[in-house]
């Protein structure tokens, strides 16, 4: 970790050099906002949150999660994606499952069965949509998961609490350093981990005078006031709480430059003091903005090398503000960030009807959900988790508020985002440390400078799952004329979809309701086999640089481990069918032309043994024509009375066939034929007419396609599967003797809350005594967020 600027400043100095000099003779502050403004109008953020059941798995288990979706810029209901793509990737960031995900206003829900062949390990879990695949993976929801594979030997060794590795970094507010000019510097000391150490320390000049003392004040941070005498070198000494020692250099002090100093008194007004030190009496800009709204434009002069800015804290949003100071250059001199506690926050609470219960009995949960303090309450959206708590699974530390306002806006680790959104005595201080610490944001002012608006690649799946495939000739070449391509995807439910090759040999179907794991066919018209058609990986390859935390099991979690690993053979031994019930997607089965003219149903007519004579004995909408030496099919026209020139769309179990295959095709294996006679639009396709053949089972059996057909297994959007949880309303249930250890009690992606803010939620406990925690997270119609935990035993 280093002080945010030092590089990029140099880097853009430059660049930004060259772009003032475009602005000379008009203000030189006006291009700022207006390029600011330009940059954002071209894209909407999206931000996915998932919670989890749990953070800590066995293989064997499954693993429940929800997904919510807002608006990145302004945390407001995003309906933009359709689908979201979720993850769990191992520390070399190959993947050990994948899923497609169906969002509906912003929301959906999966699972996932952690294979049996998965090591033992820390994996991180992530999730993103295809318009998110335009920006860097830094945005894609990211989270730790700890999974251990019990049926392998865990070679892993348990966590060395004597072997310490310690990070140590200073931040001076705005980024700078220069001599005889006061600053307040940040700083942060963390362990191997990534976790913060408390330690206290002394700044030391080169002639070993105490310069200022510092200890941490939260997760390894603090902060303390330092006035550089020169550019001379100062180390600081950091005592650990092991006895160790650690020597730091501090940032170089500069001769000249800028100082940013913020300050909130709590009157309602912010205070920004900009010190020039040795600089020309130039006037200064200060430009403050929240996910890509502008709060604050102001420009100042500097009178004895000071500039001050005052504003209304109301002028800021709720949430991360990053506030950068420009020269008159238009070069960004100083940058610090200022968190705004969140004003809009859904209140969610919950009790059970019991502090404790005994084995096998009935939990009652009363949830209640309102805005902030008001008396009333608000309809809202929830998921809900209750597991046991032991020394393999605490209380996970994120949340979806602390996720939306503090994880997503920030790089790096953030150690308890969710204790920020607490009461404590010292929370203001503490997320000022967290502020000055992250420092530079991902926002990159060298890119929204030069108005360089970014080329999207991925378009937002509005609709659906789009599935892209790229043709190219064996030679390398992409094709100069668009080539006419079909996708299908056999069974009873007809899938059929057509388009066209851009400029780039790509080709985008847009396919929806496509569920579970199919064969699909996609075909071109290609003038020959050379041409090849690869269906791209729907996933993204491109990834953070946020590291796993090295994997370490407690040193007394053995007993702990033995019960998880009981508990899942126990469950996936007796009850494993109940494990794999997945609920039926609503979706529609009619198929794309709509109502066909003719139905025939092959059964109920004479089986003849060609298919040239089941279609001239009893289908007379379709006839079998010969010319040049072969059989074609054409559909009759009603409006002008005689067949259309050209020869209508053949399908069979949704696959576009030719005369040739379909006359060749045993009719004795079809079941069901329908006709459409009108001329029929799909896209910039024209079909003079429709026949749809399907066969029994939906599958194609023994269709021989052309050579040229892409045939390939491929996954669609992840059925839901429906959690299991027993009942034990009635004496003789509770005392089945159907054993019963399971460790997460409840999960429901679907906790609604009604017009009053009220909910109930009924499960029962399980054999496993200990203390169980329920989590509740969620948003309302307005997208407000929160969050919710509370504890009961099981114990009697």
């Amino acid at each position: 970790m280093k002080s945010f600027n030092y590089l990029y400043l140099s880097a853009t100095l430059l660049f930004l050099h060259l772009f003032a000099s475009q602005t000379n003779g008009q203000d030189a502050f006006a291009a700022i906002p207006e390029r600011f403004k330009q940059f954002n109008s071209s894209s909407t953020p999206e931000k996915l949150y998932v919670h989890t059941d749990k953070s800590f798995y066995l293989a064997g288990e499954l693993l429940w999660f929800k997904i919510y979706s807002v608006d990145g810029a302004r945390h407001l209901p995003a309906d933009l994606s359709k689908i979201a793509y979720v993850e769990i990737l191992d520390k070399e960031n190959k993947p050990v499952m994948q899923a497609k995900i169906h969002l509906r206003k912003g929301k959906g829900n999966g699972s996932f069965y952690l294979p049996v062949s998965v090591t033992s390990g820390n994996y991180k879990l992530r999730a993103y949509t295809n318009w998110m695949k335009n920006f860097s993976a830094a945005y894609y929801f990211e989270k730790t998961l700890s999974i251990v594979n019990t049926l392998k030997t865990l070679t892993t060794p348990a966590a060395d609490t004597t072997a310490k590795l310690y990070r140590v970094a200073f931040f001076p507010e705005g980024g700078n350093l220069v001599k005889e000019t006061t600053s307040k510097i940040a700083f942060q000391v963390t362990d191997a981990l990534g976790n913060g150490v408390d330690c206290k320390g002394v700044v030391l000049s080169e002639n070993n005078d105490t310069s200022a003392r510092f200890q941490t004040l939260r997760f390894g941070m603090g902060n303390f006031m330092f006035t550089p005498a020169g550019t001379q070198s100062y180390k600081a000494v950091i005592l650990l709480p092991d006895g160790q020692s650690i020597t730091q250099t501090l940032p170089q002090a500069y001769e000249q430059g800028y100082v940013m100093h913020l300050e909130d008194e709590g009157t309602g007004v912010i205070k920004v003091t900009v010190t020039a030190k040795a600089m020309q009496p130039q006037p200064v800009f200060l430009f403050a903005h929240n996910r890509q709204v502008m709060q604050v434009a102001e420009k100042q002069p500097v009178f004895n090398g000071v500039a001050t800015f005052s504003f209304d804290k109301n002028k800021l949003a709720d949430g991360i503000t990053t506030l950068t100071v420009f020269n008159e250059q238009q070069q960004p001199v100083c940058e610090r960030l200022y968190f705004k506690r969140p004003a809009q926050v859904l209140s969610v609470t919950a009790s059970s009807n019991a502090p404790r219960y005994g084995n096998r009995k009935r939990v009652a949960l009363s949830v209640n959900t309102k805005h902030g303090n008001a008396q009333s309450g608000v309809q809202a959206d929830l998921s809900l988790a209750v597991y046991r708590l032991d020394s393999l699974q605490t209380v996970d530390p994120n949340n979806l508020p602390a996720y939306l306002w503090l994880t997503s806006e920030l790089t790096g680790h953030i150690e308890s985002p969710a204790w920020y959104f607490t009461e404590a005595g010292d929370v203001k201080e503490a997320t000022e440390n967290l502020m000055l610490v992250h420092g530079w944001r991902k926002f990159n002012w060298q890119v929204v400078l030069n108005d360089k608006r970014p080329a999207f690649e991925y378009t937002p799946e509005f609709d659906g799952h789009i599935i892209t495939c790229q043709i190219k000739h064996n030679s390398g070449t992409i094709p100069e004329n668009p080539i006419d391509a079909w996708l299908s995807i056999p069974g009873i439910q007809l899938q059929f979809y057509n388009t066209k090759t851009d400029k780039e040999g790509k080709i985008y179907f847009d396919v929806r309701d496509y569920y579970g794991q199919n064969e699909i066919i996609v075909q071109t018209d290609a003038p020959d086999s050379n041409y090849r058609v690869n269906v791209l990986n729907p996933f993204s390859e491109k990834y953070s640089n946020r590291l796993l935390p090295p994997f370490a099991l407690p040193a007394a979690s053995q007993y702990a481990l033995n019960e998880h690993s009981i508990g899942m053979q126990v469950l996936n031994t007796y009850d494993p069918g109940k494990l794999s019930h997945f609920a039926i997607p609503e979706i529609d089965t009619f198929p794309f032309y709509g109502k066909p003219y003719k139905v025939y149903k092959l059964d109920d007519y004479t089986r003849f043994t060609t298919m040239e004579e089941v279609l001239r004995e009893y289908v007379p909408e379709v006839a079998v024509r010969r010319w040049d030496g072969q059989l074609h099919l054409k559909v009759f026209n009603f409006e002008v009375r005689d067949f259309y020139p050209t020869e209508p769309l053949i399908l069979l179990d949704g696959v576009k066939v030719n005369n040739h295959i379909l006359l060749n095709y045993d009719p004795l294996k079809v079941n069901r034929l329908e006709v459409t006679t009108n001329k029929f639009i799909k896209g910039e396709f024209v079909y003079h007419g429709i026949v749809n053949f399907t066969t029994y089972h939906g599958d194609m059996q023994d269709l021989k396609l052309d050579s040229k057909a892409v045939i390939l297994d491929y996954e669609g959007l992840q059925l839901k599967r429906e959690f299991y949880s027993p009942v034990y309303k009635t004496e003789q249930q509770a005392l089945s003797r159907m054993p019963d250890f399971r460790n997460l009690l409840y999960w429901s992606p679907d906790v609604q809350t009604d017009s009053s803010g009220q909910a109930t939620v009924e499960f029962y406990t399980s054999d496993m005594k200990g203390k169980y925690v329920a989590v509740l997270q969620g948003m309302d119609e307005a997208d407000y967020a929160g969050s919710y935990y509370f504890t009961f035993d099981v114990d009697k």
